[in-house]
């Protein structure tokens, strides 16, 4: 009789987009999951499958409080979403430094004497500042925000902790991902309900460009990592290498609705971040992982916008 292979996983941010995608694909595969979530947090994307999974109520900025739930948890696999920033509508710095830095310190050293096969650190693709040239993992960091400084820092703690104890953890870079959950300041959540609606959709230009990768394909993406042999504090992107302008999404939500769309560029604010250029390179992903993305943009639109029409 074979040995059944023990499959326990603790997600931080677990309420949060990304975390909402991991954990249904997680349940789907018949992993055992423990989501550490604040008191009192919104739990409005996980309302459906929060009878499947084992809620912590805890602080990722109580260390005390984390490295007692994970000695009883005792987790194979970690994923750390936990963040703060990430909105244009969260500002503080200091809240930035605490729980993107201090909240991944608590994290590491929580789970320093644990045996797990793999912890996945969520970065950003925003570390990396504007390029004129794919984003390759190599590439000096030049945060151009508080966030991304913050994330940037958490990076390289992450990887000198891995390479100092000997630890099997990997470092993410999502670029622009999409889909069921995300907050919906977003532009393609906006475009998606003005569309619905029949509004005028405002854009800050035609050229600002986006790597845009589907919420399934970053989640899949996070398993595939997890069950990999990569080395202590290896960093990959999760993108698809390539770049589509906001007027790009705009028009393919169009078309998959059916409709014309009233259109009116450089109406809405420039965000400090906006580019002309972002995507990553994906020879890293392709030849470690051997992993490319299912998803095209449409095909991830279309379920997107399914989501909102079951929704309302």
């Amino acid at each position: 009789m074979s040995v059944k292979q023990s499959r326990t996983v603790f997600v931080t941010g677990a309420n949060g987009f990304i975390g909402a995608n991991l954990i249904r694909l997680l349940l789907k595969k018949n992993y055992k999951v423990h989501a550490l979530v604040r008191k009192n947090a919104n739990l409005w994307r996980i309302k459906e499958v929060i009878k499947d999974i084992k809620v912590h109520n805890a602080d990722i900025c109580d260390g005390n409080s984390l490295k007692r739930i994970l000695t009883e948890v005792k987790p194979d696999y970690i994923f750390h979403l936990a963040s703060y920033g990430n909105s244009s509508e969260d500002t503080d710095l200091n809240e930035m430094v605490n729980i993107n830095v201090l909240g991944l310190t608590n994290l590491l050293e929580a789970t320093k004497n644990i045996k797990y096969k793999k912890l996945i650190v969520t970065g950003t693709s925003s570390e990396y500042g504007f390029k004129t040239k794919p984003m390759r993992e190599t590439d000096i960091l030049v945060p151009n925000s508080y966030y991304s400084a913050t994330k940037g820092s958490a990076t390289l703690i992450a990887q000198s902790f891995a390479i100092l104890n000997s630890k099997p953890i990997a470092i993410v870079r999502p670029f622009s991902v999409f889909g069921p959950y995300e907050e919906e300041n977003r532009l393609i959540p906006i475009v998606i309900k003005l569309a619905l609606s029949n509004k005028a959709i405002n854009l800050t230009s035609k050229t600002a460009r986006r790597d845009f990768i589907y919420v399934k394909d970053i989640a899949a993406a996070f398993l595939k990592i997890a069950n990999s042999n990569l080395k202590p504090g290896e960093i990959i992107n999760l993108g698809t290498g390539k770049q589509s302008s906001n007027y790009d999404v705009v028009k393919i939500i169009g078309k998959i609705l059916n409709q014309k769309l009233s259109v009116m560029v450089g109406t809405f604010p420039k965000k400090p971040w906006d580019s002309d250029y972002w995507v990553t390179d994906t020879t890293k992903t392709s030849r470690i992982l051997h992993w490319n993305p299912k998803y095209s943009l449409e095909n991830g639109l279309k379920e997107t916008i399914a989501f909102y029409k079951n929704k309302s």
